[in-house]
């Protein structure tokens, strides 16, 4: 019973923290988001902080799923697409970290520390996957290549939602993954052969359906 009500207010929490933020979601609105006291909460966790550590937990270990390494001689285009898909449903389910980012990296230690290991990751994950489409045909570039096109697709994966912050734009989180999934596949397109340019293009075409 009480693994459940901590199942519960974690469920809560995340639900909270991705549609307000975690600086304007309180222990109150938490505990009445799933109709417990306050106290009954506290018992469970101490403070908000533990609360988001929790979930930077369950982030971190989530993350890890999404960001193990390819097998390189294997790897075909579907592989990268389904990398890139799992990698924004990831965004997307955990989308309060990548948002207010100052302020929980100021307030809360572990988010600092696991959203600098998650970058990390992320550019490290681009460059395996795109150093196995070029070992096996699907593009073509030199290292330097592959180092720089990672960085600039983990800056526009990790990034976007703050750039649609400076320029006042929304477009939900829907329509937001469809943008940053055909930007992505577009920017890879000046390094593909002729043939994985075409599949390039069906993706990004398709990638709403």
């Amino acid at each position: 019973m009480a693994r459940d009500t901590r199942h519960r207010i974690l469920v809560a929490s995340l639900l909270l923290f991705n549609e307000h933020g975690v600086p304007r979601s309180t222990i109150n609105d938490i505990a009445d988001e799933i109709d417990i006291s306050p106290g009954n909460l506290h018992y469970h966790f101490r403070k908000k902080e533990d609360i988001v550590d929790a979930l930077t937990a369950e982030f971190q270990a989530d993350a890890r799923k999404v960001l193990h390494p390819p097998e390189s001689e294997k790897l075909s285009l579907d592989d990268f697409w389904w990398f890139l898909h799992h990698l924004l449903e990831l965004k997307d389910a955990y989308r309060f970290m990548l948002t207010d980012t100052e302020v929980l990296a100021d307030e809360y230690p572990k988010v600092a520390r696991a959203l600098r290991h998650f970058a990390r990751a992320v550019n490290a994950s681009f460059e395996l996957y795109l150093l196995g489409l070029v070992r096996n045909g699907y593009l073509n570039t030199d290292m330097a290549g592959v180092k720089s096109a990672a960085r600039n697709l983990a800056i526009i994966a990790l990034m976007s939602e703050r750039f649609d912050e400076l320029v006042e734009s929304n477009p939900g989180a829907d329509d937001a993954a469809i943008g940053v999934a055909r930007s992505i596949l577009g920017l890879l397109k000046p390094l593909a052969t002729s043939e994985t340019a075409a599949e390039l293009e069906e993706l990004a075409t398709h990638y709403a359906e």
